[in-house]
């Protein structure tokens, strides 16, 4: 049960990075073309609340790795969902303090409940097991993992190529994917990494790739909330990426999950349900951070356009008293 605990402080601290993280990137300045990912990244350097989420998560990936190195990928991994459950929550106790209302309805609350109980049923379902004789990876899984960050990579790159002959939607969409392709591949690394440390291994290739494919999965990440269309990015890398780390884990690390049919039949409809409600919550909790910033933006507008108004009153009005009667 020790994995299972550290993997849901995981998802705590990782939900609070988030929400950081994607408030100061949302207020960050656009840009385009090749390159925008390292400028925009070198804008957010620059903003204490980024710095701070990424303080939190740096906090949440190491919890994450102890996690890893005692549990098992195919069980931890989902568990890193419940923090779309934590943002919700302290969302909308954020949301209390501003405002008195949390703005949390039955919907999303069903959502929630979605969540934990789909996984509720995959982990009394999955009686994960390890097929090497050890647990640990061999040379040959170095070359599984190696080839996977490459190829998440390589995927992410040209995304980077192709993004602005894409509307905003699918550009979106599309560095969503990439950046759910690499946080998938990462927990993997994450978990190769803290068996080397384990061994006495301080530097492997397996920490090298986790530091690279990390770091250009979190700008992706950064690009995909900021083409305009949080509503598809947030769904999209919540819901993809347990799948991609869970899909992976059997050729990379050789964990498999439980082969009888009730048992696969048990551990899909856990799998549906926590990636139904991981999409309602997302789409939820991303509608409400667009009718904020909206909100937000009309409140800007009305209080530029009241002070121009009234600035124009007092011209005119010194116009008159100072013209001849």
């Amino acid at each position: 049960m020790l994995p299972v605990a550290l993997a849901l402080t995981a998802a705590l601290l990782l939900a609070v990075a988030a929400v950081l993280q994607q408030d100061a990137a949302s207020r960050a300045p656009h840009r385009t073309g090749f390159g925008a990912g390292a400028r925009l990244f070198a804008s957010l350097l620059s903003r204490p609340r980024w710095l701070a989420g990424q303080l939190t998560g740096g906090a949440g990936l190491a919890v994450l790795a102890v996690a890893l190195h005692l549990g098992q990928v195919v069980v931890v991994q989902p568990l890193i969902a419940t923090q779309l459950v934590f943002s919700l929550l302290i969302s909308g106790l954020l949301a209390r303090r501003r405002t008195g209302r949390s703005g949390l309805d039955a919907g999303l609350w069903g959502a929630a409940a979605l969540v934990v109980g789909g996984l509720v049923v995959f982990l009394l379902t999955a009686r994960p097991h390890v097929s090497t004789l050890d647990g640990a990876p061999s040379a040959h899984d170095d070359t599984w993992l190696l080839t996977a960050a490459g190829t998440a990579l390589v995927a992410q790159v040209s995304a980077a190529l192709v993004a602005s002959r894409l509307a905003a939607r699918w550009r979106s969409l599309l560095f969503a994917l990439t950046a759910a392709l690499g946080f998938g591949t990462g927990a993997l690394l994450l978990a190769a990494t803290g068996d080397r440390l384990a061994e006495g291994t301080l530097l492997s290739a397996p920490l090298v790739a986790l530091a690279v494919v990390v770091t250009s999965s979190v700008v992706t990440a950064q690009r995909a909330f900021q083409a305009g269309a949080v509503t598809t990015a947030l769904p999209t890398i919540a819901a993809v990426e347990p799948v991609v780390a869970v899909s992976l884990a059997g050729p990379v690390l050789g964990e498999h999950l439980a082969t009888g049919a009730g048992w696969r039949a048990g551990q899909l409809l856990g799998l549906a349900a926590l990636v139904t409600g991981v999409v309602v919550l997302a789409r939820r909790q991303a509608h409400a951070a667009d009718g904020a910033q909206s909100a937000s933006s009309r409140s800007s507008s009305s209080g530029a356009n009241s002070s121009a108004t009234s600035s124009t009153t007092r011209g005119s009005a010194g116009e008159r008293s100072g013209s001849p009667r």
